[in-house]
């Protein structure tokens, strides 16, 4: 059937390698860019598409195919519905360049998918990676039906078996590309996260070997600075400097109890509690703070949530999260927490309209000793992720710079 089946292979070469050459050399993975454009993510996808397009696959009565569908469909669903109008925009204008007959057939076609595409694009990568490809999989067949009632309307009765041919090595081609991604993604995450515990075992084991020493002289430095401002003898400003060092010290035993607390986490056996009652107290307890900054406080929580935890910890958690919105947002934004059900989990969703941040900053989140704020030492967010890590659950954050982040906890229910 096929000219030579060369062209089918090196077609499903053109797909491949751009992908492969870029999760070695340009990217920590591919992930979702939906609010900004991954100009290398396009230019790997700028190269496929236009190679697919000036090669196309042969075939015996002198018609031609390609699979420029596949880069317009990892467009959308992994860049995002910008990436994916751009590419879709570049391939529209090529077309017009090579004359392409129905051109205008073509960009009505085209519209179409892209506004399918977009719709898709939004919750695509929330999914699971098998749900994905069911998804993906629906869409390339509804625009491969369309394509065989097209011929059969022109009354081109022939070519229907070429184009089910076609287009299922197309969609078997786009089903690996999708599985590289996820499992390469997936390999990247596993790394990442690996990364993440060797630092804590580092920070563990530092905090485990000096937080006793470093406390016990501060302790009884604070307790001869209490007697010290007693005496009647002193001036004014000797009492206020009294008071700084008394204040720093505190701090400074805030910083090593968080330390230990890293070192040791709560070894405590998980009892079934009611996570919207703590939800609720800790809503009532940060309001005031909010208030205070001239910020709106917005919740929503489902009613009977009940997870195995540690009720303490998970109150820990809840305020470093809101705490650190609060602050990001300075005064006078809104900050917003919802809590409900979704499948097995509890989830929490923590939203601020603070400053954001870059995906830079975002990737080093929870990592010890990375804080976005001054006189931060990112040991609240490293304890919170730990945390919930030991609830076998998760935290996905998500942020964009000058606009805002949000925290998505995961928590198993309480079976």
């Amino acid at each position: 059937m096929f000219e030579n089946i060369g062209h089918v292979l090196y077609h499903v070469l053109i797909i491949l390698f751009p992908i492969l050459f870029y999760h070695q050399f340009l990217s920590k993975g591919i992930t979702d860019f939906t609010k900004r454009i991954n100009y290398e993510f396009l230019m790997v996808l700028l190269i496929m598409l236009i190679f697919t397009m000036s090669f196309p696959i042969e075939v015996t009565n002198g018609d031609t195919y390609d699979q420029k569908i596949i880069p317009i469909i990892l467009a959308f669903m992994y860049g995002g519905w910008i990436l994916g109008i751009t590419l879709l925009l570049a391939m529209l204008g090529y077309l017009f360049i090579l004359d392409e007959p129905g051109f205008l057939i073509m960009v009505v076609n085209y519209a179409i998918v892209a506004v399918l595409l977009s719709i898709f694009s939004l919750w695509f990568q929330g999914l699971e990676k098998k749900i994905k490809i069911l998804v993906v999989s629906i869409l390339f067949f509804f625009i491969t039906l369309t394509r065989i009632v097209r011929l059969i309307l022109i009354n081109e009765h022939d070519e229907i078996f070429v184009t089910i041919l076609v287009s299922f090595v197309t969609w078997g081609t786009l089903v690996t590309v999708m599985l590289i991604i996820e499992n390469l993604n997936m390999q990247m995450n596993l790394q990442r996260e690996l990364q993440r515990s060797e630092k804590l075992k580092v920070v563990s084991e530092l905090a485990a070997s000096v937080a006793h020493e470093v406390r016990n002289p501060m302790t009884s430095t604070r307790g001869f600075l209490q007697l010290m401002s007693r005496d009647e003898n002193l001036s004014e400003s000797q009492k206020k400097y009294i008071e700084i060092s008394i204040g720093e010290l505190d701090r400074a035993q805030a910083i090593i109890q968080d330390y230990l607390s890293l070192a040791k986490p709560n070894k405590m056996e998980f009892n079934v509690m009611n996570l919207t009652k703590e939800i609720e107290n800790v809503v009532q307890l940060m309001s005031t703070y909010a208030n205070i900054q001239s910020i709106t406080f917005q919740h929503s929580i489902e009613d009977e949530i009940y997870i195995k935890a540690n009720k303490d910890e998970v109150k820990q958690v809840l305020i470093n999260i809101i705490k650190n919105g609060i602050e990001a947002i300075g005064e006078g934004g809104t900050i917003s927490l919802h809590a409900f059900l979704e499948k097995e989990n509890a989830v929490i969703e923590i939203a601020d309209d603070g400053i954001g941040m870059t995906s830079s900053q975002l990737s080093k989140i929870g990592t010890p000793f990375y804080s976005t704020k001054d006189m931060g030492t990112g040991i609240g967010l490293t304890i919170s992720f730990q945390i919930v890590q030991l609830l076998k659950g998760r935290i996905d954050v998500s942020s964009e710079h000058e606009k805002g982040t949000t925290f998505r906890i995961r928590i198993p229910i309480a079976e």
